[in-house]
């Protein structure tokens, strides 16, 4: 993290939370120093130094170390997790999907193998909430993105798997295989940059709290991306706050709801689309 970006922090967190405003105590001693509060907090984050190894470099205890890092943990979500924690809006969608494009030639794909039944992402494309960006494979478009995700998954339109045995001279079908695994280890990357960036992300959790520990990981995840932009590497640095997802949009009444249901489920569409994405990859790879 470069000093303007911490500068700003700095003064953003001094601005609007009262904890890391000056003040005095009881006794009408001056209070610590925001700087030195969000000091220890990047210390903590960045080189996982516990709570007493700060007090005699920066002069400050143990309890308020960790009490720095909790309402450092709130002030950095609230502050920017509107724009640095969104979900990807429509403009997003579409300049991952040129990256992912250029990168591994898959279109239209995101890598997340933990979504399924649980997610999020698809309960909102159920609903009619989710961007709705189609693509072209192999000259056929198709309507819905889909994730990238290993054999364990189901044959859905939104779940694209590997090949696990290509035969030795099914040349296309291995370049896929490639492909995918290539573009699946993505999010083991952005993980392992994420830990060597902030070591306290690799360390047992010292916190009993799963509140605690999402927070944490959300103000890492916030700091990093916030570094991406500040470098200007972030692939979309453009904030659209106009087009979030709002309570009051329109969402799909229940039939259309069952019919979306049965065309992301729809097996047939998946193995089209896998062997759509075999001859993509095949055409643009001679292409290249």
């Amino acid at each position: 993290m470069n000093r303007s970006l911490f500068t700003r922090i700095v003064r953003d967190l001094s601005a609007n939370c009262p904890y890391f405003q000056k003040g005095c105590d009881a006794v009408g001693k001056a209070g610590i120093f925001v700087l030195v509060k969000c000091t220890s907090v990047i210390r903590q984050l960045a080189y996982a130094a516990v709570s007493n190894s700060l007090d005699e470099y920066l002069q400050i205890g143990e309890k308020t170390s960790r009490d720095c890092l909790m309402h450092f943990y709130n002030g950095v979500i609230e502050l920017y997790g509107e724009e640095y924690l969104r979900r990807p809006t429509q403009t997003d969608v579409e300049k991952l999907y040129a990256f992912h494009e250029t990168k591994h030639g898959f279109p239209g794909s995101n890598n997340d193998v933990n979504v399924l039944r649980q997610s999020s992402v698809l309960n909102d494309l159920k609903v009619g909430k989710a961007p709705e960006v189609p693509f072209v494979a192999n000259d056929v478009t198709y309507k819905w993105g889909y994730y990238l995700t290993d054999g364990i998954y189901p044959e859905w339109a939104v779940l694209m798997k590997s090949i696990s045995q290509p035969g030795s001279n099914d040349v296309k079908r291995i370049r896929y295989k490639q492909a995918h695994e290539a573009a699946r280890k993505d999010v083991e990357r952005a993980f392992g940059v994420l830990k060597k960036k902030w070591a306290i992300v690799r360390t047992p959790a010292r916190s009993r709290s799963l509140k605690r520990i999402t927070h944490l990981m959300y103000t890492c995840i916030i700091l990093h991306n916030m570094i991406r932009k500040e470098k200007g590497k972030a692939i979309s640095p453009d904030f659209y706050p106009e087009e979030q997802h709002r309570e009051d949009d329109p969402v799909r009444s229940a039939q259309d709801r069952l019919r979306v249901i049965r065309e992301i489920h729809d097996e047939e569409t998946h193995l089209n689309l896998k062997a759509d994405l075999v001859e993509h990859i095949w055409h643009r790879t001679n292409a290249n």
